[in-house]
């Protein structure tokens, strides 16, 4: 998979431009607030049609205008070209593949998969326990579109638990029903991602080990707010006699999928508290690396953008990440706010374009 060119038409601060992207590496450098990092959310905003910083599509568009447009033109593996357009426009989204409309997001990813890293994506490390499983929700979605539907299902019970609990006239039969209904649909979505968070786990620890060697350790781990993975529905409710009265206390759901979190260890110490902010940007780039991983021996292409997350590393440890980064032999595409020559020089040149915005 390689990007060829990305049009944008009223969307942040461009009103009309088109970007030639028509390389294996693509490092684009300019002075902060030209709009470098518009153009990698813009190419984010074709693949998941929101944007990394704003939840509000209405933000994304020109100043003086009512809409915005996208364009991207997609090599596919098979050497053939695709073209996929977003438009927004009256709070309403077109989202179009080789002039077909496209109906789900399981379309859309087949043709076009972006991974993207930024430095808000340090949230998966300082942020909250909702941060941590909105990354591992939105990798699975890559791999396997219909985990849609999973999470779907999943916030219906909850929601109707929850609105029943919160009524205060509940009758324990209707409690027992939504009760296994919610432990049911969580254990689905808890094994799905405990699985592949194995998988990252496994993929970090042997880009350590051949990289990094014993200099560090990184441990990933779900934890389950209450219950176990491995235990059934009777299990579950042996060990949480009490949940009935808690749960009428506090008027909402005390377990469920919407509840877990991920550990993240480096060195045999919490990285939230413990890691300083280069060696936690460095577990983020790893993370990311080894969703590209999983992507590439799953689905097959991939597309890694990176937003000016370069910097706090010192030589040794930038020059190893750009090594990982270019064995991964996908197209990459970088922004820098200035001319960073220590970027730049263990890029190779025969595959690297820059751009100056």
């Amino acid at each position: 998979m390689l990007l060829r060119e990305l049009q944008i038409k009223n969307f942040r601060c461009f009103e009309s431009k088109v970007i030639n992207l028509n390389s294996k590496i693509v490092l684009i450098e300019g002075e902060n607030g030209v709009g470098k990092s518009s153009i990698l959310e813009a190419l984010h905003y074709l693949c998941y049609l929101r944007s990394f910083r704003t939840y509000a599509p209405k933000e994304l568009i020109h100043f003086e205008s009512d809409n915005f447009f996208l364009k991207v033109v997609v090599e596919n593996a098979l050497c053939a070209q695709d073209e996929l357009k977003v438009g927004f426009s009256g709070k309403k989204k077109t989202v179009k593949i080789n002039e077909v409309a496209v109906p789900s997001f399981r379309e859309l990813f087949e043709s076009y998969r972006i991974i993207t890293v930024t430095d808000d994506d340090l949230s998966l490390i300082k942020g909250t326990p909702e941060e941590r499983r909105a990354f591992l929700d939105q990798f699975i979605l890559l791999c396997a579109p219909e985990y849609l539907d999973m999470l779907k299902k999943f916030k219906h019970i909850l929601d109707s638990r929850n609105a029943l609990l919160a009524s205060k006239r509940v009758s324990r039969s209707n409690y027992d029903i939504w009760t296994k209904q919610l432990w049911e649909s969580s254990i689905v979505i808890q094994r799905f991602r405990a699985d592949k968070l194995r998988i990252l786990n496994d993929i970090v620890s042997d880009l350590v080990n051949v990289h990094f060697g014993e200099e560090i350790t990184i441990e990933l781990g779900y934890k389950v707010k209450k219950g176990s993975l491995n235990e059934d529905f009777d299990g579950f409710l042996q060990k949480n006699h009490e949940l009935f009265d808690l749960e009428l206390r506090f008027e909402r759901s005390c377990f469920g999928a919407h509840l877990d979190d991920i550990s993240i260890i480096f060195k045999d110490q919490k990285s939230k508290q413990f890691a300083s902010r280069g060696q936690q940007k460095l577990i983020l780039l790893l993370l990311k690396v080894a969703q590209v991983k999983n992507i590439l021996a799953q689905k097959g292409g991939v597309i890694f953008l990176l937003d000016d997350v370069m910097s706090d590393f010192d030589e040794k440890v930038l020059k190893t990440i750009l090594d990982i980064l270019i064995e991964l032999d996908i197209q990459l595409i970088l922004t820098s706010p200035v001319v960073n020559k220590g970027v730049e020089k263990h890029l190779p040149e025969g595959i690297l374009k820059k751009i100056q915005i």
